[in-house]
């Protein structure tokens, strides 16, 4: 019969519902990337009905014989299905649950929506975003029904589910927000459960550091005092520092997930929210040149220093890497020069950019 049905698209159809029963949503959803403004359950729907016309049509043309061989269509069509099958058939319709979602899809959406309104409504959320975690036997029967029938169009049922449902809530006057939203609802199939997850934030601060020995981290913390165990329940990421004897005098970024507050010896400048591209970019601009003032007391005059009081001198020096530092100090120290103190005083490179961009500009 395949090689007599008009139209590629339906003759995928045929072969689909020859194989399994699928719910109009489930079948809609082979061809959910065709036809764009209509639903998944629309497109399924209407493709059965074009099946039943054609296939009346070809029995009343005497182009099906043999109605054996279409009898498993008619049983995997659904209810649909019914009325012709009874004008054909002297037997009772067999009633069959979709091959993919067990006839469950639309009571899964319904209970989504009712579920994760309650906790909207309930914890005060504004804004949503929805995520659905599917069984493994699920993802697997989905994945090798798309490759062993060569889906192009397909889409995954857990996509349709978020977008149908966040339609739904959306229409009830929440806001559906993809990247800053106040929580996340996720609807776990296996466990039948709506999940809560609140969203946390990353905010992007600059900062100076004008106390010594005050590490951001604990583990480098002598007395136990750093800028981490100052922000209790903060959790802080750093995408380059110093060392903490050295004065950061340059706005160096940090990235705080929680609350920021003032600590002694450190003075920030927040920018605000930053997440995915943003945060990932953040990461990858570091300093190429840093420079240093490097306060030394000598008894001899130091070349290319300045002198700031008796027998103390400022040294300006720019180097690329933290060794590079260290082996100048070293070489300071061998010409019988005291460190007084090393501080940050700036910085070049693509790092600048980023200051330029989000901050200065």
């Amino acid at each position: 019969m395949q090689s007599f049905l008009k139209g590629e698209i339906l003759n995928k159809a045929f072969t689909l519902l020859s194989k399994y029963p699928l719910c109009n949503s489930c079948l809609g959803r082979c061809f959910a990337r065709l036809s764009y403004g209509h639903s998944n359950n629309e497109r399924g729907k209407a493709m059965k009905l074009a099946l039943l016309m054609e296939i009346d049509k070809m029995i009343k043309d005497h182009e099906i014989q043999d109605l054996t061989q279409i009898k498993e269509v008619f049983f995997n069509i659904g209810e649909l299905a019914s009325p012709l099958f009874s004008l054909y058939y002297n037997e009772g319709f067999q009633k069959r649950s979709c091959y993919i979602c067990g006839d469950k899809i639309e009571e899964i959406k319904d209970k989504f929506e009712r579920d994760a309104l309650q906790i909207l409504k309930e914890k005060g959320y504004k804004t949503f975003v929805l995520g659905v975690n599917l069984p493994t036997y699920l993802k697997r029967l989905e994945e090798d029904f798309i490759v062993s029938n060569d889906l192009t169009y397909y889409e995954s049922i857990k996509n349709e589910i978020k977008r149908d449902v966040g339609k739904r809530i959306a229409e009830k006057g929440f806001t559906p927000a993809f990247e800053d939203a106040e929580v996340e609802l996720i609807y776990d199939l296996e466990y039948d459960a709506v999940l809560e997850v609140k969203k946390s934030y990353k905010t992007l601060v600059f900062y100076n550091r004008l106390s010594r020995n005050v590490p951001i981290s604990s583990w480098y913390a002598k007395d136990g005092i750093s800028l981490e165990s100052s922000l209790a329940n903060t959790k802080l990421y750093v995408p380059f520092s110093e060392l903490s004897e050295y004065r950061i005098l340059e706005e160096y970024p940090l990235i705080v997930e929680g609350e920021v507050k003032d600590v002694a010896g450190y003075y920030f400048k927040p920018y605000g929210k930053v997440q995915g591209k943003e945060l990932s970019t953040i990461f990858t601009l570091k300093p190429t040149n840093r420079t240093y003032r490097i306060t030394v007391y000598s008894e001899k005059p130091v070349e290319g220093g300045v002198n700031i009081y008796q027998g103390v001198y400022d040294l300006f020096l720019t180097v690329k890497e933290p060794e590079e530092l260290k082996a100048k100090i070293n070489e300071l120290e061998n010409k019988g020069m005291v460190i007084l103190s090393i501080d940050l005083v700036t910085t070049s490179g693509k790092v600048n950019t980023l200051y330029t961009i989000l901050y200065k500009g």
